[in-house]
């Protein structure tokens, strides 16, 4: 399960933001291993008392109740029950059998702040309209569309390991600030940069090949791209102004000519380059801490601190004051020896992401013609 940055498990009197996300498998008793058999399971009042937590002040101001309600692993399918605890503020029922449906009689409780259904049996986050609702987290479950989402008050939404492949909102979510849609089927994001507040974005494991229209983002500050087909880095300029955080770790970046592009942010400070084909990766996405503990080549670290003078870190390393030393020198070579070799670089990584344009395409036109063929040998017989 995709574990969310928001710790929702915490006894504390607020939520807390986790420094990490960690990535695990789905559950082996999660929605994608049910049986054919589908039995109805009704959440009682009884239950819900036995889990609840976290005293807040009630709305009115005269009293203290409980405003937290965790209700997960029980094979829910009606969770009406909960509407009789009416001052209800943060709500986890992940890892039932809930449908979009079945998690709309949340929306009649006034108060709600938080809201998490990861493992259910949901195809959208189409919820309807809430008076305070911030935050949405409904990773592992079947969503293929974020168009009909819309909350007024919403700052978080995370629908990790879902099915999504268009990022495009129909009605504006102008308070926005966290977009978490790792390992989805996303493309292109020109449709993010409708979201202006936007201060993190996170689309690792998807098939994201250009930046085109982060530019416009000038509230982002971190920007996670883990594991995409990603091999030039345009799309982004000093309109990024606040721009500290970039990963591309497994991404498919290969030469210091795409990493000086990102000289032109005035903000980077933190960048992560691991498992790309410039590190000597290939762009496999390795989960878990096995390639954390291989040593960097030295030499491309003082590459990559000459061409963006401005990074503290890469990867998870400080860099020293001999790694800054070394770096104005090869600055100093670069101006004195000019920039023949990267023209050179940039001019064969177009050929090469051309030939493989081309042969992308043929394969697909000899798929086409199998088909066809396979079909003509049906109809003959």
């Amino acid at each position: 399960m995709l574990r969310s940055r928001l710790n929702f498990t915490s006894d504390d009197s607020e939520l807390k933001i986790k420094g990490e996300v960690k990535i695990f498998p789905p559950r082996k008793d999660s929605i994608y291993e049910e049986t054919s058999e589908h039995v109805a399971r009704k959440l009682f009042k009884s239950e819900v008392s036995v889990r609840l937590s976290m005293i807040g002040k009630t709305a009115e101001g005269d009293g203290y109740t409980y405003v937290k309600a965790i209700c997960t692993n029980m094979g829910l399918t009606n969770i009406d029950a909960m509407l009789s605890f009416k001052h209800l503020q943060y709500i986890d029922v992940s890892h039932n059998k809930l449908t979009l449906v079945n998690l709309q009689v949340l929306t009649k409780l006034p108060y709600v702040l938080f809201l998490q259904a990861d493992d259910n049996k949901l195809d959208s986050a189409a919820l309807n309209p809430m008076e305070y609702l911030q935050v949405i987290v409904m990773n592992y479950n079947k969503i293929t569309s974020v168009s009909d989402v819309y909350q007024p008050e919403l700052s978080t939404l995370e629908l990790g390991h879902n099915k999504i492949d268009e990022v495009k909102f129909e009605r504006k979510l102008t308070k926005l600030r966290c977009l978490d849609l790792r390992y989805n089927n996303i493309k292109v994001m020109s449709d993010i940069c409708d979201l202006q507040c936007l201060d993190s974005l996170y689309l690792a494991g998807n098939k994201v090949k250009s930046l085109a229209g982060l530019d416009k983002l000038e509230n982002l500050r971190i920007l996670h791209l883990r594991f995409n087909p990603l091999k030039k880095l345009n799309g982004l300029n000093k309109n990024n102004r606040k721009l500290q955080y970039i990963n591309l770790r497994s991404c498919m970046v290969g030469t210091l000519k795409q990493i000086k592009k990102l000289k032109v942010l005035p903000a980077l400070d933190t960048l992560v380059l691991k498992g790309t084909p410039y590190f000597g990766g290939t762009g496999e996405d390795i989960k878990g801490g096995d390639d954390d503990e291989e040593e960097e080549d030295p030499d491309l670290r003082i590459e990559v601190l000459a061409a963006v003078p401005r990074l503290k870190k890469l990867n998870k390393t400080d860099f020293t004051d001999e790694e800054r030393a070394e770096a104005k020198e090869l600055i100093a070579q670069w101006i004195e020896e000019g920039e023949k070799e990267d023209e050179e670089e940039e001019e064969a990584e177009d050929e090469e992401e051309k030939e493989g344009e081309q042969e992308g395409e043929e394969q697909e036109n000899e798929k086409g013609q199998e088909v066809d063929g396979e079909q003509d040998i049906e109809e003959d017989e």
